[in-house]
């Protein structure tokens, strides 16, 4: 069985020859013994960072069934701005980017902000809906670039959001917050925009014969709560949120949700906007397979559950092989094993092998 066959199966509810792997790899010691290269110097040369890809799509080749985002990260603190003025700080140790500096400091001048970043989403979608194939050309050139260096290894085809993320992160939640309460307007556009862009994106890039699976996202919540009242998620996210998984349903394709924290609250919510799976099943912020599946069933195939905050950072090797064991179990068909959403440089390499040996040789 391929890993093709392997993830579409599972997706389905069927019988597989064992349970696949769904995972983002951002771990140096992993991508060295995954790969079985050692990583050169980090830097920006060119020829470095095609070094650091390779070895990267190496390690996801032998460890992932399925993943996204497949790269090695940042290589070299630094400040980064975008062209909104935004200045951006990469870790390659924390293997992620945060904002360092905002061009506004209060409600008034995030209001302005959006403005001219509403102008330049529309202008983006208008380009793309000018001229998809140019755009579609260029997206499935990069994704089969990425493809040829993870062999079998299903790469999900895209990640859409509703602009959620992107819209809080950038004003940041306390901004945010005083925006909605006093101008809700701008920022529903706003949603509705970057809505409408992806679901441009969708149609123009949508192959179900490079990848069966796209990720629709929204972190929505966190330890034993939400992030947002149900009444604003009702109003703002999840129609929005249909929206996208109704696109890529037209293609046939299956959409994973990814929400960190504790969703319990709104699943039923979650379910009606057409979730096909559900990532990444925060164990630590209250999240159980084993109550998902007796209160839902086989409605939705499962990724994640194992967790990376305590468990692969701190546990042992036996910990993750028994916690993978009873995951499993609990799950049954339907269930991709993983982190509780990706495996960083706070994993020890010790329970990456453990995870993966369990799955491939775990009885």
């Amino acid at each position: 069985m391929n890993k093709r066959e392997r993830v579409e199966r599972t997706m389905n509810f069927q019988e597989t020859d064992r349970v696949p792997i769904y995972d983002l790899l951002r771990n140096n010691d992993a991508f060295e013994y995954f790969s079985g290269e050692k990583l050169p110097a980090l830097s920006k040369d060119p020829e470095t960072q095609e070094k650091l890809l390779k070895i990267a799509g190496k390690a996801v080749s032998r460890f992932c069934d399925m993943t996204r985002s497949v790269g090695f990260g940042p290589v070299i603190e630094e400040d980064i701005e975008d062209e909104l003025g935004i200045v951006y700080h990469s870790s390659p140790v924390e293997k992620t980017t945060w904002i360092k500096k905002r061009p506004f400091h209060d409600e008034k001048g995030a209001i302005e902000f959006l403005k001219k970043w509403i102008i330049r989403i529309r202008q983006d979608r208008k380009a793309i809906e000018q001229n998809p194939f140019e755009y579609r050309k260029q997206y499935h050139d990069n994704f089969l670039k990425i493809q040829s260096l993870i062999g079998d290894t299903v790469n999900l085809l895209a990640q859409h959001g509703t602009g959620l993320d992107e819209i809080r992160n950038t004003l940041g939640f306390e901004i945010f917050s005083y925006v909605y309460c006093d101008a809700p307007g701008i920022i529903s556009e706003c949603l509705e925009e970057y809505t409408k862009r992806n679901i441009t994106i969708c149609h123009a890039i949508a192959d179900i014969k490079l990848s069966p699976c796209v990720l629709t996202y929204g972190d929505i919540a966190c330890k034993q709560k939400l992030l947002h009242s149900p009444e604003f998620l009702r109003k703002e996210f999840f129609p929005r949120l249909k929206k996208l998984n109704d696109a890529w349903h037209e293609h046939s394709f299956k959409c994973l949700f990814h929400s960190d924290g504790y969703l319990m609250d709104v699943m039923d919510d979650l379910i009606e906007t057409g979730i096909d799976g559900l990532n990444p099943i925060e164990t630590v912020a209250g999240m159980s397979i084993k109550e998902i599946r007796h209160k839902y069933g086989y409605r939705i195939f499962l990724a994640g559950g194992i967790d990376m905050s305590q468990l692969l950072a701190f546990g042992s090797a036996e910990q993750v092989k028994e916690e993978c064991r009873k995951a499993i179990k609990e799950a049954g068909c339907g269930y991709f094993i993983g982190s509780t959403t990706e495996i960083d440089n706070s994993t020890k390499l010790e329970n990456i092998i453990a995870l993966y040996e369990e799955v491939h040789y775990g009885k």
